[in-house]
């Protein structure tokens, strides 16, 4: 991969990190407003449907055929009920424990998982090995979310 196709992919990636906290933010703001998390959960999660809807419809990507459906492992399905549940806890979690604190323990369990992920080669995801700066690095960040959110 070249040098700025890394920089591209870093940058798409750190813009989706900065909205988390914006995003629980939001959903908390209107949970509170409309007395309902439930409710402000279902918006936001109808709202990215929207948002991919517009997308799709903008680049009108070819169906995949049935084989490839077919093919899909059972568990790969299972990526929505994930983006549910973190859109039910955000907007519960943030007005209660705070923005800062809920996406502190997001990030630190997202790098957490991430690295497993990587070491077994989990849901087909390629193998990085965890090594002892890795590990180190973790153990740092847990350390340092333990001080951002205890109060």
């Amino acid at each position: 991969m070249n040098t700025n196709t890394v920089l591209l992919y870093a940058g798409w990636a750190a813009l989706a990190g900065a909205l988390i906290p914006v995003m629980a933010a939001l959903q908390g703001s209107l949970g509170r407003t409309l007395q309902s998390p439930l409710h402000a959960s279902l918006i936001a999660v109808g709202m990215s449907f929207v948002a991919v809807g517009v997308v799709f419809a903008l680049f009108r990507p070819a169906m995949p055929g049935g084989n490839l459906f077919a093919a899909v492992p059972p568990y790969a399905w299972f990526g929505g009920m994930a983006m549910a549940f973190y859109a039910l806890t955000a907007t519960f979690l943030a007005p209660k424990f705070g923005v800062g604190n809920m996406v502190i323990c997001v990030v630190v369990a997202q790098l957490i998982m991430s690295t497993l992920i990587d070491q077994f080669g989990l849901f087909g995801a390629p193998v990085y090995q965890i090594d002892l700066k890795r590990a180190a690095g973790l153990a740092l960040l847990a350390g340092g979310a333990a001080m951002v959110a205890i109060k």
